[in-house]
């Protein structure tokens, strides 16, 4: 049972660890809060916990940081270059998306 209740615990709490490549097929914000959404031309058809129609930088990341990470997504998106994000495969969604942790 001990072994279980870590199991569970970890997997609740995963952050940063993979990363995907692809060409920016929109990026989206909205008035009602601060999160920033975005995808990709070839979005992957699933994730474990996650919707994955779209991968989110939560709008609990400082304002400062989500700027500089929509400037990158929209001259990405300008640009067509791919970017390369870093994410969370395993769960810990954001707005029920999959949560984003880096824009390179």
């Amino acid at each position: 049972m001990c072994v279980f209740t870590l199991f569970i615990h970890t997997k609740a709490f995963a952050g940063y660890d993979s990363n995907i490549r692809g060409e920016l097929e929109g990026v989206y914000v909205y008035t009602d809060h601060d999160a920033i959404y975005f995808r990709f031309k070839t979005q992957p058809a699933s994730h474990e916990t996650c919707k994955a129609n779209f991968f989110v930088i939560s709008g609990t990341v400082p304002q400062e940081r989500r700027d500089q990470l929509l400037s990158r997504l929209m001259l990405a998106l300008a640009s067509k270059e791919q970017v390369n994000i870093g994410y969370d495969s395993q769960g810990n969604c954001a707005n029920g998306y999959i949560r984003v942790h880096r824009v390179g």
